[in-house]
């Protein structure tokens, strides 16, 4: 009981225990004791540690539980282990999860003396040196020492004798070499679960398929993706695979076989992002009628799209973007569909959308664009109430989107490089969790509407479900956001159409909005002050419009913008200037004839220092109001240039004596002029 108050204190979360704490440790959350001795048997502390503050556990504390059989550290912060040999100590623990984690230890050489090891879990973490210890582990069952920086060549030989072995992952470790054909060697083991992605996988023998596969039965995961592995498709495996086979991201060439005796149980395949050619087989439905999941993107493939696809009832997942395809989308595909999810972005599809009459209630992604696709937006799209993103740009389509559903969950409307035109539609306000809008290089016209502001996301710190990777122009250039940074990323794109009248004061209020294109519309009226309020904007393009008035001043408080545009428009004025504001370059303000300052080399007059919003003195002001105007000037100038002149002309006129001595003084100054030359 005492090591346990102090593994606890140690991790500097003692409330976590406080409701539970009572004088019988074996009735604390995560620890298990044994019915017939009372022994501690079992440490589960998973994710327990809430701070982020890095743990150094002390493992002579948990060597203290001699009959210790499990012990689970995972997601706790580790930073490294002290005193990590008397973990040996434990002669009866079998399973280790030290998964997780940010331990940047050496495994200790005893850890390949532990005779009762079956489990072993030391993924995600930053453990380095070779996996020599794992040859010893001859009884062991199940090994993970995936996203490492494990390092060295690893025979697969050293597995031999493993005959237990059921799964092993040593995915991810990008300095390591795996090499099955070393020696000739013959596996005790039938593995179900074997993932060797990202390591190198025979790279001294070639980048062949590893040969002991063929005589595994039992697989139901295989995972070889990244490891650059040549060769045509190995048809074999997708009879020995039950489950998921993976072998993206590898260059293998040929066709997909097309057709086999024997029907494969196949849940999951994933051939993407290879070399293959050719056509999909016709009778996909019959090679692979189980299937679940299917991305076979980021290949070579041409032709039509099966129709049989149509006829996998199971099929949620179908990924074909980035091939050669053609022709239209089959309807079986999209008729009482249970897809989830839809890509067939980057081919070269075309007719409808989407078939009519479609039907895919449960779909959540949905990614056509960059094909040839005709006609309006699909109403059947009505039924797919789930959807959080729709990405159907660079196509042909057409007509109005007046009829678009009111999609509550959407997350990204990317309508832009089509044929759209009407009015924005009043139904994009009621998404509310709209995080990326585009509707650019379209024939939208009409008004912003004002109501944009209902929006959740723009306007308070809201995180939309993403999922997916979306690709989305900001600064200029189209960025893939995907991950956490999808997450935070918002936009609204209406560029390149021909939208008119102001733009409404209430934009300044979507204060998360991080990227904002209203370029190359009809705008009309000023730049809203109230954009002082847009805290996060990082890039701003109100470029080739007819904004008039002046740059308000307060636009120089968004210390976040990094692009800034108001080129080509009829603003006037002084550009107002601040040492963040000064790092844009001349074309953020060229073909505005009316305005002035840094960075143009167009200097400001008085009256233009006027008109840039800065305080002015009262008095100074009102003794130039008179001379600011045109007609004042002008007078000014006609009554000066009179009295100048007759009180010059009319002396002379006068007097003939004062004639004289003008013209000596003219004639010496001459006659000094020639004597210097």
């Amino acid at each position: 009981m005492t090591a346990l108050k102090e593994i606890r204190e140690s991790m500097g979360y003692e409330s976590y225990y406080q409701s539970t704490f009572s004088s019988n440790c074996c009735s604390w959350e995560g620890v298990h004791c044994s019915p017939t001795s009372s022994h501690v048997i079992g440490i589960l502390f998973y994710h327990i540690k809430k701070d982020a503050d890095q743990w150094f556990p002390d493992m002579s504390l948990f060597s203290q539980f001699k009959e210790l059989q499990k012990l689970h550290l995972q997601g706790n912060h580790i930073g490294g282990l002290t005193n990590a040999e008397a973990i040996c100590e434990l002669v009866q623990l079998h399973w280790l999860d030290l998964s997780v984690n940010s331990i940047e230890d050496v495994v200790p050489p005893c850890w390949s003396n532990m005779p009762s090891l079956r489990t072993l879990n030391l993924s995600k973490n930053r453990f380095r040196g070779n996996l020599s210890f794992l040859a010893n582990l001859s009884k062991i069952e199940s090994i993970d020492v995936s996203y490492n920086f494990f390092e060295g060549l690893l025979s697969f030989s050293i597995f031999t004798n493993h005959s237990k072995l059921i799964d092993l992952d040593l995915s991810y470790n990008y300095q390591l070499e795996v090499e099955t054909e070393t020696a000739i060697w013959h596996p005790s083991f039938q593995v179900q679960n074997l993932l060797l992605a990202g390591c190198n996988l025979n790279r001294q023998s070639g980048h062949i398929i590893p040969r002991f596969l063929s005589n595994q039965y039992n697989l139901e995961t295989l995972d070889l993706s990244s490891n650059l592995l040549v060769g045509n498709f190995p048809t074999w495996m997708l009879h020995n695979v039950s489950s998921f086979l993976s072998l993206r991201s590898n260059s293998f060439v040929g066709q997909f076989p097309q057709g086999h005796e024997k029907k494969s149980r196949l849940a999951k395949l994933d051939i993407s992002d290879n070399h293959f050619d050719g056509h999909l087989p016709a009778n996909i439905n019959l090679v692979l009628p189980e299937l679940f999941g299917f991305n076979a993107s980021s290949n070579q493939f041409s032709g039509s799209i099966p129709l049989s696809l149509g006829e996998l009832i199971h099929l949620q997942s179908l990924d074909l973007s980035n091939n050669l395809l053609s022709g239209v989308v089959p309807v079986g595909l999209t008729q009482n569909s249970p897809l989830w999810y839809l890509n067939l972005s980057n081919n070269s599809l075309d007719g409808e959308l989407l078939p009519e009459n479609c039907s895919m209630p449960k779909l959540t992604w949905l990614l056509l664009h960059h094909n040839f696709f005709v006609g309006n937006m699909p109403a059947c799209l009505s039924k797919s109430l789930s959807l959080e993103l729709i990405d159907v740009r660079h196509n042909l389509l057409s007509g109005t989107i007046s009829n678009l559903p009111v999609f509550m969950k959407l997350g990204a409307l990317l309508l832009g490089e089509n044929q759209f035109t009407g009015n924005l539609s009043e139904q994009l306000c009621q998404m509310i969790k709209l995080q990326l809008l585009d509707l650019s290089k379209n024939k939208f016209a009409g008004k912003i509407p004002s109501c944009l502001k209902n929006n959740l996301v723009w306007r308070k710190k809201f995180q939309a479900n993403s999922c997916v990777p979306v690709d989305f122009t900001t600064k200029g250039n189209s960025y893939l956001y995907q991950g956490i940074p999808l997450t935070l990323m918002t936009g609204i794109d209406f560029s390149v159409n021909k939208l008119v009248g102001s733009i409404p004061d209430e934009i300044g209020e979507l204060a998360e909005l991080h990227c904002l294109n209203l370029s190359r519309n009809l705008l009309t009226g000023h730049i809203p002050t109230s954009f002082k309020n847009l805290k996060n904007l990082e890039s701003l393009d109100l470029s080739h419009n007819n904004l008039t008035g002046h740059i308000p001043p307060e636009i120089v408080q968004i210390d976040t913008l990094t692009t800034f545009s108001v080129a080509f428009n009829n603003l006037s004025g002084r550009i107002p200037l601040n040492e963040h504001f000064s790092t844009f370059s001349e074309r953020s303000f060229e073909g505005n004839q009316k305005l002035c300052g840094e960075p143009l080399q167009r200097t400001c007059s008085r009256n233009d220092n006027r008109d840039d919003g800065r305080k002015e003195n009262p008095k100074k002001k009102a003794e130039e109001s008179l001379l600011d105007k045109p007609l004042s000037f002008y007078s000014f100038v006609l009554i000066s240039y009179a009295i100048g002149f007759w009180s010059v002309i009319a002396p002379l006129y006068i007097s003939a004596n004062w004639r004289r001595k003008y013209f000596a003084t003219i004639d010496g100054w001459i006659e000094c002029l020639f004597d210097k030359f």
